[in-house]
């Protein structure tokens, strides 16, 4: 039996889905076409649009938009690009873009290639797990003295390796009250179903979630964009062509999978409580279990604000790639860190940001979890680790 607690990386998918995405299938028209078949395919679009807009919180008739895209990175690509690229830049350094140091790599990389058009890019500190207000302050005020304009702000809610939640309502406030056209982009992706917020009670222009994270199957995102952003004209597409979702996003949309995404933020809404209950349970084994390793050095890197469903823990002496080959042979699945870095020979940006050392980094491993999971999976998990710190060395050498 496979224990499974990598959730951060991906997720199951959970039996609403299936039974929307099944349904879905029969809706084979293309949206936007105009006859019977696509009035059919729109209809069931505009639902799902509906559905997902509800359980952000997404205000009706506000005007606002969910634009649904291919993936959460997609969705942080088009708020960080799309708005940076929506007006005529100076290129001369004086447009300022501002992002968390420990930013998932779809936005810091989105971010990093705007500095090719000449944006000056600050990455406020994020160590402990706190975005620094003293340091984003003096950012500010800098950018101000000198004559230039923050364009946008980037803070993801929850960081995918550490779990840390970090006050983005605080640091979009100060933004604000300094830049208030600069555009408020929030990556929701792991705080979706896990933590109550909405766009506004966050103070957010645009804000991502993603289908997979919250058991959807892969292949659905979606970004919120305030009415105010889209009045202004403040972001643009990156993807130019037919024009679908209201412009913001060309392609014929990915139906069955958001019918899916749909299907799974309603029950999602629904179980919320339940599901934040049983996840804090379960985090509260976890706990119990590393407390009794501590003898032998495991460490849990506590953020200020923690999110239950994310735990980084330290194996001093053992290489996270040793401890994950042993763990898939005892048939738990955790990782190292961000799936969508998993190839790269890079530190994380993440855990440096966090304080970890080059050594910590290397001996880390990331749990974590979702309502569907069980105290066996825990125990499992704590077994496993237990003898594979007993047993392992860095390089696999027995004790």
């Amino acid at each position: 039996m496979i224990h499974y607690l990598d959730n951060a990386a991906t997720t199951e998918v959970g039996e609403e889905a299936r039974e929307a995405l099944a349904a879905a299938v029969e809706v084979y028209g293309n949206p936007s076409s105009t006859h019977k078949a696509g009035a059919e395919a729109s209809r069931l679009l505009s639902r799902c649009r509906e559905t997902v807009s509800d359980a952000l919180g997404v205000r009706r008739g506000s005007g606002d938009a969910l634009v649904f895209t291919a993936s959460g990175t997609e969705a942080n690509c088009t708020a960080v690009i799309g708005s940076y690229r929506s007006k005529k830049r100076r290129g001369d350094g004086s447009e300022w873009v501002l992002i968390g140091d420990g930013e998932h790599p779809s936005v810091a990389r989105a971010a990093a290639s705007l500095e090719a058009d000449g944006c000056r890019v600050v990455r406020i500190p994020t160590k402990g797990g706190t975005l620094d207000p003293i340091f984003l302050e003096r950012t500010l005020s800098e950018c101000a003295e000198s004559g230039g304009t923050v364009v946008l702000a980037a803070f993801m809610l929850v960081n995918n390796e550490t779990g840390a939640v970090y006050d983005v309502a605080s640091a979009f406030s100060a933004v604000k009250r300094r830049f208030p056209d600069a555009v408020a982009h929030c990556d929701a992706v792991q705080g979706f179903g896990k933590i109550r917020f909405t766009p506004y009670s966050l103070g957010a222009d645009t804000l991502s979630v993603s289908a997979h994270k919250i058991h959807a199957p892969r292949g659905a995102g979606a970004l919120f964009v305030s009415s105010e952003t889209i009045k202004r004209k403040n972001i643009s597409p990156i993807l130019p062509g037919g024009g679908q979702e209201g412009g913001l996003r060309s392609g014929t949309e990915n139906l069955i999978s958001i019918a899916a995404f749909a299907a799974a933020s309603e029950a999602a809404k629904n179980g919320f409580e339940k599901n934040k209950e049983t996840v804090a349970k379960l985090r509260m084994r976890l706990e119990e279990g590393i407390s009794a390793l501590a003898l032998s050095g495991v460490g849990v890197k506590r953020p200020a604000v923690p999110s239950d469903a994310i735990m980084n823990l330290t194996l001093p002496g053992i290489r996270s790639e040793t401890m994950l080959n042993y763990l898939s042979g005892r048939d738990i699945c955790v990782s190292a860190g961000s799936a969508c870095s998993a190839y790269s020979k890079k530190k994380s940006d993440a855990l440096a940001a966090f304080g970890s050392t080059d050594a910590e980094i290397d001996s880390s491993i990331r749990v974590s979890l979702s309502h569907t999971n069980t105290e066996d999976d825990i125990d499992a998990f704590i077994s496993a680790l237990t003898d594979g710190v007993g047993m392992l060395r860095r390089g696999g050498r027995r004790r």
